[in-house]
């Protein structure tokens, strides 16, 4: 089986697509600090030691509704739009439960890693976390190089095909004596059966 971390291990813009989606998540919650602190203080609660605890829960509630209805109206947070990034419906466009169901592990940074882990450790497109999946949405750049889907749908296809299968004639046939990438003129190394994959850019050829 063919994980996410199978798929990121030599591609370079799906690692910097998590980088992207890292770096927008740490923005979003730094903003939902904030907010959460601002509403503490015009609540008038004291900082107790309790508090301090539940701070980082409380601010994780913040940032799970901020995220769902800034995805369900934009289809972005403040962070993803200053990182070029979109949440997209698989099925159809994007509805409010979908939003509140990918950004449930928001409600702490311990769910997040461990939904972000699971998605990648388990078979499918490497852009999406495990709840992702449950709510059929991913999330993609803007603009995102145009093979990265290609290089998702060849690469689960040769590790889903049954052994001794022949292999794709059409695609065996684009890649005849190509000796280095279409893409930025990396070097190319075996992708299963007659792809060849950059080095480099990660693109399937």
């Amino acid at each position: 089986m063919v994980t996410g971390f199978d798929l990121i291990h030599n591609n370079r813009p799906l690692q910097k697509h998590w980088i992207k989606r890292i770096i927008a998540f740490f923005i979003d919650l730094f903003l939902s600090s904030i907010a959460a602190y601002i509403i503490i203080w015009l609540l008038g609660i004291r900082f107790m030691p309790s508090l301090l605890v539940n701070f980082p829960v409380f601010a994780g509630i913040i940032q799970v509704f901020y995220s769902a209805i800034c995805e369900y109206n934009n289809r972005q947070t403040f962070g993803k739009l200053l990182l070029d990034l979109k949440v997209e419906g698989l099925k159809s466009g994007l509805s409010l439960y979908e939003t509140i169901i990918r950004n449930f592990s928001k409600i702490h940074g311990l769910l997040v890693f461990l939904d972000m882990i699971v998605g990648l450790a388990t078979r499918g497109d490497p852009r999406q976390r495990y709840l992702d999946r449950v709510a059929n949405t991913t999330v993609t750049g803007s603009p995102e190089p145009k093979h990265i889907d290609r290089y998702i749908r060849e690469h689960l296809r040769i590790h889903h095909e049954p052994r001794g299968a022949p292999p794709n004639e059409n695609i065996e046939q684009d890649n005849i004596q190509i000796n280095s990438c279409e893409n930025c003129d990396g070097q190319l190394e075996p992708a299963g059966g007659a792809l060849m994959r950059c080095m480099d850019c990660g693109r399937i050829q």
